[in-house]
Order: C-alpha cells, then structure tokens, then sequence
C-alpha cells in the first residue's frame, strides 16, 4: 500500500507529545483543531455538537497519542479516522436535527476561516446549498466519505485508512453516495462518475 506523505515537522511535534510535552500538543491542537472541527460540522451537520465533539476528539488523542506510528501514514489522516470514528459513535448515541448550511449562517454560525475554497465554491448560489443539503441527508457513512473526498481531497487510500475500510468499500460508499445524490438532485448537479483526485 502506498503510504501517505509524512511531514517532518508534525513527526517532531508528536514524538515529543506522546513523551508528555504538552506545549507539543497545544501545538497540535492549535495546527488541527479547525480541521477536526471543519470534519464534524460537516459530516453531524451541528455547529455546537461539533465544537464539544472536537474537544472530545482531542482528549481521545491524547490518550492515545502512543499509538500513532508515523511510518504507518500521515498523521493528518490518522486524525481523520479519529474524529470520524467519534462523528459515527455520536451519531449512535442521539438523533440529531440537521441543519442546512444557509439555516447555519442565518443563525450566525461560522466556520473556521482557514482552508475554506472548496465550502466556499459550495456556498455560492442556491444550486450549490442544494448540493450541500442533500449531502447532509445521506447516511453517516456515505456523508464521511464525500466529506473526506471532496472537502479534504484524500485520496482513495487515505480514505480506507481514515474510515477504517478496504479500498473496495470506500469505492462502494461513494457509488452509493453518488447514486442517492443524482436521484435527490434530478441527476444533472453531481459527477456520473468518480475520478480520484490522487494517484493511487
């Protein structure tokens, strides 16, 4: 399997975490907490679920900081899997009420501001909030995959990697995701097929 990028910098931070620097861990916390938050939001659709859920996110990463191996794959993606995994177990353990992106910011909900070009391009127009609302009715499993996919660009790999699942499988969520999206969208606002962004 062909391994993701490793950033040096981000391997010294976390070496230096998982030996109990907590300034290396604010430091990690500071890098990817948007991130983890942009990733919840999205896939749980709740601005103040999502701020708590990404707290939660970084007290499970630090306890379990031991177990991240940079030679394993990026430690973006192994994030990923982590908040992934909690958006799935939140999602279990309550019903949640969606809420649309336009009804977030007309509640006078932002999102981190770093990054934000593909939500942006998602944002403008009534046809693109269309787009985003029937993302938001897919089941979890196939809305992480299309978030992961079109919003953080991983590729088919570090998809498997983040969603815990055989590249066959993040292939079959996101036919069925693309599937759903054309019947809910009348077929003509969504790709006919999948493309990977990455070279696998």
């Amino acid at each position: 399997m062909m391994m993701s990028s490793v950033d040096p910098q981000i391997s010294r931070l976390v070496r230096a975490a998982q030996i109990g620097d907590q300034e290396a861990f604010a430091a990690l916390y500071q890098r990817y907490c948007a991130l983890v938050y942009r990733t919840a939001y999205l896939i749980l659709g709740d601005a103040g679920y999502a701020e708590e859920l990404t707290q939660d996110v970084f007290v499970r990463l630090h306890d379990s900081l031991g177990r991240y191996h940079p030679e394993r794959g990026a430690f973006s993606t192994w994030l990923h899997a982590i908040t992934v995994h909690a958006c799935l177990n939140a999602r279990r353990r309550r019903l949640w009420s969606w809420l649309s992106l336009d009804r977030a910011h007309s509640d006078g909900i932002e999102l981190p501001a770093s990054g934000l070009a593909p939500l942006e391009l998602a944002l403008r127009g009534e046809e693109q909030r269309r787009i985003w609302r029937a993302v938001q009715q897919l089941p979890i499993k196939l809305r992480a995959a299309v978030v992961l996919r079109y919003y953080h660009d991983l590729s088919y790999e570090e998809l498997a990697e983040a969603l815990a699942c055989p590249v066959g499988t993040v292939r079959s969520r996101l036919h069925a995701a693309h599937t759903k999206l054309r019947t809910d969208l009348d077929g003509s606002h969504w790709p006919s097929d999948e493309r990977p962004a990455k070279t696998e």
